[in-house]
């Protein structure tokens, strides 16, 4: 066994140590004395984590406050309480109607949006929980949830694969990685495998074209898991890296590449989603090879369960070649109910208000502090009611990644609105739907103000648009606004 010369390790390991003499041998006389001057113990691993790990005020970090708090489970397998060990999962009502109009949005540009929501880590491993947290940790209800989740996406009119089946098969040894939050290439496989099936059967899939893929392994991967980073973090200590097999998927008789760079069809199949659709996993070769068609992998590390589909969606490549299918893969845990990802990705489907009609316009040079871009008057205030209506701001400074701005209504209420979309390429580009809950639809909009701290770059410049969101009952006139 390997000592690790710190406090926090030396906690959590037992050590034996014989001692003995340098020449003293066993049944020797030298031995027998030096046995009998010194106590013997048994070595055994004690545990993977120390004290601190069981403080939930010691998750003091970004990075660590994902991780709040590991539990030991069997064979080397860590938990996290709050993220694996949930038993609620699926979006509430206000948010399945909102993921029911995105749904609408996309299907309206010829796209045809398949959810796959992964099986929760502790639910598929429950197994492998320690006693004491498979004695509290109600399976039962949680496999209830999760798929009641699935059956209530369904019912919206999503396309969602038959992933209930991953829950009902169990996870195994080899689902999801023992100290870490992702699934492994075997875990991947199985996803795609019932993803593939639920596509299959889609019309828009029948007119796609097809070409066979083969899928070879290609060696092993090492994973130090993010769960066992977070134990170093915490207690001085990691673990040794968990080997698992490496695949690689690729165009059938095409080894070497050149069939993919030589192909210049546009992939009619786009997957965005987390960093478990990373290459590493070979979620998108799986697919493609079930399938028989190209994928394109748009995923974004890093990016939640958002990041990917609103930087897919704001990309040229969207634009240029829309795919017929846009598999999402997101993780159990979230449950899609931050209100600004909606208001963002709306407006971002059918590119803002470069495909509507404009109400109010305005270009304006930035000074440092509060700039007032909008203004509904001139003489007359005209209804816009906030649940019509979308804003479209652009900076002539691609690199601004944050937004602070302030939407005033004509009754004094105020809508203080900030975005950092720190995983999308924003280029300097911001929209978002005005808000639409409550007594707030009903408010008619009067001005939009943007602060700007730190001063913005000289002769900074911000180009604003007001438009009717689809469906909205906003006029098609224009009021523009020009300011030096």
């Amino acid at each position: 066994m390997r000592l690790r010369h710190s406090p926090a390790a030396l906690a959590a390991l037992v050590l034996c140590t014989i001692a003995a003499g340098a020449a003293a041998t066993p049944g020797s006389r030298a031995g027998a004395e030096a046995a009998s001057r010194f106590p013997s113990f048994d070595a055994a691993p004690c545990c993977q984590l120390c004290p601190l790990a069981s403080v939930p005020e010691a998750y003091n970090t970004a990075f660590l406050r994902s991780f709040r708090v590991l539990h030991e489970g069997e064979h080397g397998w860590l938990f996290r309480s709050v993220d694996d060990l949930r038993t609620d999962f699926g979006p509430n009502d206000h948010a399945l109607r909102e993921l029911a109009r995105l749904d609408d949005a996309l299907a309206r540009r010829g796209v045809e949006l398949v959810m796959v929501v992964q099986p929760p880590r502790g639910l598929m491993h429950r197994d492998q929980l320690g006693a004491i947290d498979r004695a509290r940790y109600n399976a039962q209800l949680a496999q209830f949830s999760y798929v009641h989740a699935l059956q209530r996406l369904r019912s919206a009119g999503l396309v969602v694969p038959d992933l209930e089946r991953l829950v009902y098969e169990g996870g195994g040894d080899s689902f999801f990685f023992r100290a870490d939050h992702h699934w492994t290439p075997d875990g991947a496989r199985r996803t795609a495998q019932l993803v593939a099936n639920r596509i299959r059967a889609m019309p828009e899939y029948v007119q796609l074209p097809r070409k066979p893929f083969v899928t070879r392994q290609e060696g092993l991967f090492g994973k130090r898991g993010t769960m066992h980073k977070a134990v170093q973090q915490l207690c001085g200590f990691g673990a040794r890296e968990q080997y698992v097999a490496s695949f690689v998927t690729e165009p059938a008789g095409e080894s070497d590449g050149a069939g993919l760079l030589g192909d210049s069809t546009a992939p009619q199949i786009t997957l965005v989603g987390t960093s478990n659709s990373d290459p590493a996993y070979n979620f998108a070769g799986f697919l493609s090879q079930f399938l028989e068609v190209d994928v394109l992998n748009a995923a974004l590390a890093g990016g939640g369960f958002a990041g990917s589909l609103m930087t897919y969606l704001a990309s040229p490549e969207f634009r240029s070649a829309t795919p017929r299918i846009l598999v999402w893969e997101v993780e159990a845990y979230h449950d899609f109910s931050d209100d600004r990802f909606y208001r963002q990705l709306l407006p971002l489907v059918d590119d803002g208000c470069n495909t509507r009609p404009v109400l109010l316009d305005a270009g304006k040079a930035l000074h440092p502090g509060r700039n007032e871009i909008l203004f509904n008057g001139g003489g007359e205030v005209r209804e816009l009611r906030s649940d019509d209506y979308f804003v479209d701001l652009q900076f002539s400074d691609p690199s601004v990644h944050k937004l602070d701005a302030t939407v005033w209504y004509s009754n004094g209420r105020r809508d203080d609105v900030t975005l950092e979309p720190e995983q999308a390429n924003a280029a300097g580009r911001f929209m978002f739907e005005l808000r639409d809950d409550g007594e707030w639809a009903g408010y008619t909009f009067l001005a939009l103000d943007v602060q700007m701290d730190p001063a913005p770059p000289d002769r900074a410049r911000l180009e604003a648009r007001l438009c009717p969101r689809v469906g909205g009952g906003g006029a098609a006139t224009t009021a523009s606004a020009e300011a030096p």
